[in-house]
C-alpha cells in the first residue's frame, strides 16, 4: 500500500532570508510544497523557481489576513488527488532533524484519515545553541485529511488557526508528540523579531481600534514569561546534515525585517503617529533611528511600565483584577 502524499502548506510574504533553506529542507521529505505568496518583493518569487515540488498560489490581498492565506492554501491542496497528510508550516519552521528516527513519524505516515498530530514548537534562541518551548499554545497541527478538506477559519488577520476547524465528529484521533517537534527560527534575530512584533501590534490596532492598551500589551508580550531554556542536540539537525544541508549556514540571520519597518512607517504617515500611542513599541533606539517622536502621554508611559513589571504575574487573580479596572479608566 502506498503511503499518503505529504503536502506542506506555507504562506509567504518577503521571506527570502530563510526561504531557500526552508524549501531545501521540506523538499527532502514532502511530495508537494504549496506556497501562498503575498506579493513578495525581496526575491522570494525567484527562489520558488529553483524547486520542482513547489506550487505557487498568488495571494493578491494587499493587507495581512492570515486566515485568507490559509484558505488559499487549502483550496489548492484540495485539487491534488489522493490520500493526503497536510503540514501547516510557516517559512521559518522546520521538522526537527530526528523526525525520521522517531516512532511518531511512523505514526503520522501510518495514520488514518481524520487523525491529527500536535508537535512541540521549539523556539531557537539567538545563540542558535538553545531553545525554549512556549508556555502558551505550544502545539501546531499535522492533519491526515478525511474526505474533503472542510471546516471554518475564524476571520483572523493575525494569529490564525493552522487548520480549518470542523465538527469534532470529523476528527478520528488527536495525538500529542513528545519527540517530534518543529524548529522555529523566527526569534533568532532579535531586531527582526522586534520589527515584526511592531508590525503585528500596529496591524492589530488598525483592525481593532477599540482594544485597550492593557489588552494589546498582554497579547504581544507573552515572551516576557519565564521559560525553561533547553540545549539543542545534534539529533535536532542530523537528518539535514546527512542530506548535505547545513541549516544554520543556509539562513541569512542578518536580515532585520526591513519590510515590517517600511509598513509600520507607512501606517504612521497615513494614520498619524498619535493614533498608535496605546502601543508599547517606542523603543528609544527605534525612535531615534527612524527620527520619530514618542506619542505617549506620561500616564500611558506609566501604564506600560506597570504592564511590563507585572507581565510574569499577569495570570494571577490580583493582576487580572487590576487590569480589568485599568481597561475601564485608561
Amino acid at each position: 500500500m502506498n503511503r499518503p502524499l505529504l503536502i506542506v502548506l506555507t504562506p509567504v510574504r518577503n521571506e527570502a532570508w530563510i526561504l531557500k533553506a526552508f524549501l531545501k529542507a521540506a523538499s527532502l521529505w514532502a511530495d508537494y510544497i504549496i506556497v501562498a505568496d503575498q506579493m513578495s518583493t525581496d526575491g522570494s518569487r525567484e527562489i520558488y523557481k529553483q524547486f520542482d515540488k513547489v506550487i505557487v498560489v498568488d495571494n493578491t490581498n494587499p493587507e495581512m489576513h492570515q486566515a485568507h492565506a490559509r484558505k488559499l492554501l487549502f483550496d489548492e491542496a484540495s485539487k491534488i488527488q489522493g490520500d493526503k497528510i497536510l503540514f501547516a508550516l510557516d517559512a521559518d519552521e522546520f521538522l526537527s532533524g530526528n523526525f525520521d528516527k522517531t516512532k511518531e513519524w511512523q505514526d503520522i505516515l501510518n495514520s488514518q484519515p481524520g487523525d491529527c498530530f500536535c508537535l512541540l514548537w521549539h523556539n531557537i534562541l539567538p545563540d542558535k545553541k538553545h531553545y525554549i518551548i512556549p508556555i502558551s499554545d505550544p502545539y501546531y497541527w499535522v492533519y491526515h485529511v478525511k474526505n474533503d478538506i472542510n471546516g471554518e477559519f475564524p476571520d483572523n488577520y493575525i494569529h490564525e488557526w493552522r487548520f480549518p476547524w470542523p465538527d469534532a465528529k470529523n476528527y478520528h484521533e488527536s495525538y500529542d508528540c513528545k519527540e517530534l517537534s518543529f524548529l522555529h527560527f523566527g526569534v533568532t534575530n532579535e531586531k527582526r523579531q522586534y520589527n515584526k512584533e511592531c508590525f503585528y501590534q500596529v496591524s492589530t490596532l488598525l483592525k481593532e481600534p477599540q482594544k485597550s492598551a492593557v489588552s494589546l500589551h498582554r497579547m504581544y508580550n507573552r515572551n516576557n514569561e519565564k521559560h525553561q531554556v533547553l540545549e539543542l542536540q545534534e539529533n535536532d539537525f542530523v537528518y539535514y546534515k546527512e542530506s548535505g544541508l547545513d541549516l544554520i549556514r543556509e539562513i541569512d540571520f542578518s536580515d532585520f525585517g526591513s519590510y515590517y519597518v517600511d509598513v509600520v512607517l507607512e501606517r504612521f504617515e497615513s494614520k498619524g503617529i498619535s493614533f498608535f500611542s496605546k502601543l508599547d513599541i517606542w523603543d528609544s533606539e527605534f525612535v531615534k533611528e527612524k527620527n520619530l517622536r514618542d506619542p505617549r502621554s506620561f500616564v500611558m508611559k506609566l501604564l506600560h511600565r506597570y504592564l511590563r513589571c507585572t507581565q510574569k504575574h499577569s495570570d494571577t487573580y490580583v493582576v487580572r483584577i487590576i487590569d480589568k479596572v485599568l481597561k475601564r479608566i485608561i
